[in-house]
């Protein structure tokens, strides 16, 4: 992790459709600095590309985004992306975590492709992004938002980053899916 101020403050990170995006805006306004959206970051550059099936886009040059986001990511800023290896080592990592079906759910509601949602409620219940962050840094704190609400979920994240009391929950996303009957719910959707 980086010390004394050298890189950013934090990363919230996890998978798309868990609010890593309002938290990293809410977290910079409380402490007057800036957020770093790679996403948004990157979208106009040739380090991505477009997948019209997909509505999303792909880094094709990882040495190239990665640069570019360590050149925006000033020391104190907090990092908004799923593609952990894109930020620098920031203070604080924090993975926001929900429930596949309520994931499932509300990507459906925002009307994403269903490729698109299978793969992000997959990667959420393999804990992919989870597991990345975990083998890059070691040290990450885990938050279930699932049943929190934007509010709830910043206050856990004003004491983790401010007081570095980080909330670390426990989270088994496959057993879960398996007990409620979700899990053979995506199984067929995804054949």
């Amino acid at each position: 992790m980086t010390s004394e101020g050298r890189g950013p403050r934090a990363l919230i990170t996890g998978t798309p459709g868990v609010g890593k995006t309002t938290q990293c805006r809410k977290l910079a306004q409380w402490l007057s600095a800036p957020c770093v959206t790679v996403g948004e970051l990157l979208m106009k550059t040739p380090f991505v590309r477009y997948l019209p099936e997909l509505d999303t886009y792909e880094v094709v040059d990882l040495h190239g985004a990665r640069a570019l986001v360590y050149e925006a990511t000033k020391p104190g800023s907090v990092v908004d992306t799923h593609v952990v290896e894109l930020s620098p080592d920031p203070e604080v990592v924090v993975v926001l975590r929900k429930a596949p079906d309520r994931l499932y759910e509300e990507l459906k509601e925002r009307g994403w492709p269903l490729r698109k949602i299978l793969d992000n409620v997959w990667a959420e219940m393999l804990d992919v992004v989870y597991t990345k962050a975990l083998e890059r840094w070691g040290d990450v704190a885990q938050i279930d938002v699932t049943w929190r609400t934007p509010e709830e979920t910043f206050e856990l994240l004003k004491l983790c980053i401010g007081e570095k009391n980080c909330r670390r929950d426990k989270v088994d996303w496959l057993s879960y899916a398996e007990e409620k009957g979700f899990l053979d719910f995506i199984e067929r959707l995804s054949r």
